[in-house]
């Protein structure tokens, strides 16, 4: 009796962890296929610039060049905007960085002389835009709500996935561990799951 309750709420909360992260599983399928066709480390390409921005900005001097970017991203409001990297002087010595969004990142430049900032777009394809997504963690996507949101998601999705799969295996060696498909399709997807452990790692 106590067997068949305990079987009866892993089917409920495998099927309802499903369910909930359905959304996830999808994004994670497509960016797995559209994987396969990229281009191979080193030659990727950034997509071309789609849109440039500026917005008027006195600076306090103050600030280092990290409170200065913080500063600006706060002005600027990027929407979706994940997190700010590659804090950097170019060659004119304008403050220049990127920030990350699911929808294609940004350049920043602070054209201090002219009061100005420049916010170059490369705007994302819809499947890098949903590569992005798939990329998304709670530790990475902090600088808005609705980013770090989905970051939060993103994880819980994970844990539910690990959870669904060491449920499915239970369900199956609580109802029906003879069946010689479910046998053969548990050993072949571990060999491979294993030798694609070796071969890539």
């Amino acid at each position: 009796m106590k067997g068949k309750v305990l079987y009866e709420w892993v089917r409920k909360i495998h099927m309802y962890a499903g369910l909930l992260t359905f959304m996830a599983f999808v994004i994670w399928g497509v960016t797995g296929v559209h994987a396969v066709f990229l281009p191979k480390p080193g030659e990727f390409t950034p997509p071309p610039v789609s849109s440039v921005r500026e917005v008027p900005f006195q600076a306090d001097g103050s600030l280092d060049d990290k409170q200065l970017a913080a500063a600006i991203s706060d002005v600027i409001q990027v929407p979706l905007a994940g997190g700010r990297y590659n804090i950097h002087r170019d060659k004119d010595l304008n403050l220049a960085f990127n920030i990350f969004t699911i929808n294609g990142g940004r350049e920043v430049t602070f054209l201090e002389e002219q009061g100005i900032v420049r916010v170059d777009h490369r705007a994302n394809s819809f499947l890098s835009y949903l590569s992005s997504m798939h990329t998304a963690h709670s530790g990475r996507m902090r600088l808005t709500l609705a980013s770090t949101a989905w970051g939060y998601y993103n994880e819980m999705s994970i844990w539910a996935f690990v959870f669904m799969t060491l449920s499915g295996i239970y369900m199956w060696l609580a109802t029906r561990p003879k069946l010689r498909w479910a046998q053969a399709s548990f050993v072949g997807m571990a060999a491979l799951t294993a030798a694609l452990w070796i071969v890539i790692r």
